[in-house]
């Protein structure tokens, strides 16, 4: 009757792995850095050509680009302790697996 609380655990490990947080925040991420790119050349661009007549365009585009780049460096931040969270209960979910025998029958099947 041990393996109830175990199996319990490994339940509910296992259905907070099965949707990974940490891609989430690593895709907006690299999404807002493709913004991020574009936006300040965009702003190169238009400093480039209207630098003595209108340079609040190449301005604005400048603080859209840096307000995207903080929005992708929170967002790779959140994944990167999203993603030690979760390689913690991987792991945990590995011991339990060991613990309740579930990997053991694998480890037995004869090598062809």
């Amino acid at each position: 009757m041990q393996t109830d609380p175990l199996r319990a655990e490994h339940d509910a490990v296992l259905s907070s792995l099965s949707t990974r947080e940490s891609t989430r925040h690593f895709a907006h991420g690299a999404v807002s850095s493709l913004l991020v790119v574009a936006l300040g050349g965009t702003s190169g661009k238009l400093w480039w050509d209207f630098s003595t007549t209108n340079p609040e365009y190449a301005l604005a585009f400048a603080v859209l680009s840096a307000i995207a780049l903080t929005y992708a460096l929170v967002r790779f931040l959140l994944g990167a302790r999203v993603n030690g969270r979760e390689r913690q209960q991987l792991l945990r979910l590995r011991e339990l697996r060991k613990s309740l025998g579930m990997d053991a029958a694998a480890s037995h099947t004869p090598q062809a």
